[in-house]
């Protein structure tokens, strides 16, 4: 295979990527016999294939194979991208903890080679992983630096699949009219290149930043539109994943029974695809909209799905890992009885104690998942998904004892300032110890959770509305009282907060978030430092 750019290569492997996606040649059969194809670059385009058809666990294999493949061949440039493809393979199969190591290291052999097409593309998808955890503010920032490096090269398709993240990066903190500019200029691009996989993916941020400032009906036509271009270019895997969208955005813009088709056609296709997370999400997702409709029946029953569904995906990864290592140490053990039978006794219990660590960190690290799966990464409390359920408990507990309790939105005030002024570093430390104040200023049976970037929930629970602003008020002052220490000296920090109080049926948990936030900018408009309580 003739010596490629790193902007040549990428488009090769896109090239084949689309070749198999739209069913020309689907089993890359021509790939295989084509006379300049050597074997890395062969097992890079499957490992692509895969990672976007969402088959994140086959994919390892063949990224893995195609880095041995290129080291072998001595091919510096796919033996990296084959890295950044191991990366993604393991983001998508949901271990964030190997993805983020892979993706920092193969930043840094990138730059190490002074290769900056590569290293936008590191940067590109080190931005998504921040996104899946939850970052925000690293989403747009790693996003924005590569952008700046596909803007050097001629690859428009880059700088709108760039663009795109970008848009989905800063609606993400609310900025929708800064959002839909860059998901104009990509949507120009990607016209522009006929590109209609892109087009799909935009048109679909669009309709998500639609239907976040009510306008759901031109949203919900965006979405469509997308699904339709999905449909066109036959990826099953991107219309399981819009119709998942599209009835999560519904379900949070307070249609739940228009959300309820979209998102059991996600379960339809979802299972048909053998595509997990989305079968999952699209569980929850229908559990949150029955239970808006008052239907606890058929709401427990897709929660138990949901339930089912996580359980089972966390075993099989288990089961493959051991299948994986068994037939590992049955290779191993071979080779050496036909090696070395002299010393075939020690080297077997050698290998087995291997076995048996590996096995260990196998337990260890299925416990570091599921508990994951529940807390936010950088403060240890509770993530959004996680307090959401906890809250929705509470509701169900108080409409049974006739109880109530509070929800209070807090805010750090000016925070995009303590980022600019001393670095992410030091915002990340303020908000750490932010989390660990709050947690110690609440009371044991009072759920705290980080609720998106700078933004903290809690649910006070047995409180009406005297006691849930005493609580506002405790947080407010305690936090004010006295600065943080960081690398950079002490940062002092206030907050402002909008309460609610749940009073009972019907008031259900977005509702109790709507006002609260109403209530948070209310507090936010008369000065900072303080709380409103929702009328």
């Amino acid at each position: 295979m003739q010596t490629l750019s790193p902007l040549e290569l990428d488009a090769r492997v896109d090239q084949w990527c689309l070749r198999a996606e739209s069913g020309m040649d689907p089993t890359l059969s021509a790939l295989a016999v084509e006379e300049h194809a050597l074997p890395a670059f062969q097992l890079l385009v499957r490992a692509s294939v895969l990672i976007r058809a969402g088959r994140g666990t086959e994919a390892l294999t063949s990224a893995r194979e195609a880095m041995d493949a290129a080291r072998a061949q001595g091919d510096g440039l796919v033996e990296l991208h084959s890295a950044l493809a191991l990366a993604k393979a393991l983001t998508v199969s949901g271990d964030l903890p190997a993805a983020l190591s892979h993706f920092q290291s193969g930043l840094q052999r990138a730059r190490d080679l002074s290769d900056r097409y590569t290293e936008g593309m590191f940067l590109v998808n080190l931005g998504f992983y921040h996104g899946r955890v939850n970052n925000a503010e690293a989403y747009e920032e790693y996003t924005r630096l590569a952008l700046e490096r596909f803007r050097e090269f001629d690859s428009p398709r880059a700088v709108a699949h760039t663009l795109n993240n970008l848009a989905g990066a800063v609606a993400w903190q609310g900025r929708y009219d800064e959002a839909l500019e860059a998901y104009d200029e990509a949507l120009g691009h990607a016209r522009a290149l006929d590109w209609k996989r892109g087009q799909a993916l935009i048109l679909a941020g669009i309709g998500g930043v639609l239907l976040r400032t009510d306008r759901a009906d031109e949203g919900t036509r965006h979405y469509l539109q997308s699904l339709a271009l999905a449909r066109e270019v036959g990826d099953a895997f991107m219309v399981t994943r819009h119709y998942l969208l599209l009835g999560e955005a519904l379900v949070g813009a307070g249609r739940p029974a228009d959300a309820l088709s979209f998102l059991r056609e996600a379960v339809a296709r979802a299972e048909a695809g053998g595509f997990d997370f989305e079968l999952s999400s699209a569980w929850e997702h229908i559990s949150r909209a029955e239970e808006a409709q008052g239907r606890l029946g058929p709401a427990l029953h897709a929660l138990r799905r949901h339930i089912e569904i996580e359980k089972a995906a966390g075993r099989r990864r288990g089961e493959e890992q051991l299948e994986r290592l068994t037939l590992e140490h049955r290779l191993a053990t071979a080779k050496l009885e036909a090696e070395a039978r002299a010393t075939r006794n020690q080297e077997l219990e050698a290998l087995n104690n291997a076995l048996t660590e590996a096995f260990e960190r196998q337990r260890k690290m299925q416990a570091e998942l599921e508990r994951i799966a529940h807390h936010d990464m950088l403060t240890g409390l509770y993530n959004r998904r996680f307090l959401s359920d906890l809250a929705q408990r509470e509701r169900a507990r108080a409409i049974r004892s006739g109880g109530t309790f509070g929800v209070l939105l807090l805010d750090v005030d000016h925070f995009k300032d303590i980022n600019d002024r001393y670095g992410h570093a030091v915002g990340d430390a303020v908000l750490l110890g932010l989390g660990q104040r709050l947690r110690a200023l609440l009371r044991t049976a009072d759920l705290l959770g980080r609720w998106g970037g700078e933004e903290f929930a809690v649910v006070a629970v047995d409180v009406d509305a005297a006691g849930a602003t005493r609580t506002a008020d405790r947080l407010c002052h305690g936090v004010a009282a006295e600065p943080f220490a960081t690398e950079a000296g002490p940062v002092t920090v206030t907050l402002s907060c909008g309460v609610t109080v749940f009073r009972g049926a019907p008031d259900d948990l977005n509702h109790l978030m709507r006002m609260a936030d109403k209530a948070l900018y209310a507090a936010k408009a008369s000065g900072r430092n303080g709380w409103m309580l929702a009328g």
